[in-house]
């Protein structure tokens, strides 16, 4: 048992390694979420280890320390792979969340609140904790059904509205979800002392890493503008596109509401040229969206989304975001 924890433990480590590697972006949710595996992996592997109870109550809580986040990171690797938009305040939200659960989780020893006894025992050369549940134990049950609930309702959303780069991405994320969940209840349902989240934790991260290759492959796949582009017809035009997209909105510009822009993709016509991400992008330029906001958002690099920008302005025969909204206002009405 110790030496298969250790085993999980080794190829957390090497799947952060080989995430530095893929990732050429560093996008947050990712980095934190292959961290906080290596994390919960290594108190596991430390509670295997541990020879007192103190050690091993020491050792629950870094183990804790990831569970207690890691779906909260999972949902937000969901949500950017989903290309699903979110409040700016949801985060700060969802952090003090999982801090409480932590807090309660790891409470074992202290408060019997979430462990309302807790004793030490060794099976087979590894340590376990013996438990006996606290009043609000529930509640980290109903914590994860909340967020396997939200990460579920994200992907069927996605599938809905197609806001996924395909519909096969969309499959692969359910099918990262449901095996979450099915290694989750097998846990829970058989009492086995063996903690089947280090192999789920692995599981995800080896897929997610996989679809996150792909959606950068697809990325570098996009055709770069030709000279004849009309926003990259000379250099000058290029560096006003990088301007452009880089600036705030101009004080006297318009700022158009949900209703004209919903107005303005009725009656434009030419819109109905642009790609789902064309268009997709184009709302956010009308939200006054930077050109690194919107790639956070739609989680690409920023040169992509000057790509986009360049293949709009050229089908819109617009040179910049002034031309842009001056031209979009005559169809607000």
């Amino acid at each position: 048992m110790v030496l298969f924890y250790a085993i999980t433990f080794a190829v957390s480590i090497g799947m952060l390694a080989v995430y530095f590697h893929i990732d050429r972006k560093r996008d947050l949710w990712l980095l934190l979420l292959f961290i906080f595996v290596a994390i919960s992996n290594t108190g596991y592997l430390s509670l295997a280890l541990s020879r007192s109870l103190t050690m091993a109550l020491v050792s629950n809580t870094v183990a804790y320390l990831g569970n207690a986040f890691l779906p909260f990171f999972l949902l937000m690797m969901v949500v950017q792979l989903s290309y699903v938009r979110y409040p700016r305040w949801l985060p700060g939200l969802l952090i003090t969340v999982n801090s409480v659960m932590f807090l309660i989780a790891t409470s074992g020893g202290y408060l019997p609140i979430y462990y309302k006894e807790v004793s030490f025992e060794i099976i087979d050369g590894a340590a376990h904790l013996v438990k006996v549940y606290g009043p609000l134990h529930g509640w980290y049950k109903v914590f994860i059904f909340a967020y396997f609930g939200a990460i579920i309702g994200i992907i069927c959303y996605t599938a809905v509205k197609k806001t996924a780069v395909s519909t096969k991405h969309t499959i692969f994320l359910a099918v990262v979800m449901i095996g979450n969940i099915a290694l989750w209840l097998v846990e829970n349902l058989t009492g086995m002392k063996f903690e089947f989240l280090t192999i789920s934790y692995l599981m995800t991260e080896g897929l997610i890493l996989l679809l996150y290759g792909i959606l950068q492959d697809y990325e570098d796949s996009l055709p770069a503008s030709e000279p004849g582009d009309l926003a990259y017809a000379d250099v000058d035009l290029a560096e006003q596109l990088d301007q452009d997209m880089s600036m705030d909105v101009p004080e006297n510009q318009q700022i158009f509401s949900e209703e004209q822009i919903k107005a303005v993709f009725a009656n434009w016509t030419a819109i109905h040229t642009l790609t789902q991400r064309e268009a997709e992008v184009l709302r956010f330029i009308f939200e006054k969206r930077k050109r690194k906001d919107i790639a956070q958002v739609l989680f690409v690099t920023e040169s992509t989304i000057k790509k986009h920008t360049s293949n709009i302005y050229k089908k819109l025969e617009v040179v910049n975001r002034t031309e842009l909204f001056e031209k979009a206002a005559e169809y607000t009405r």
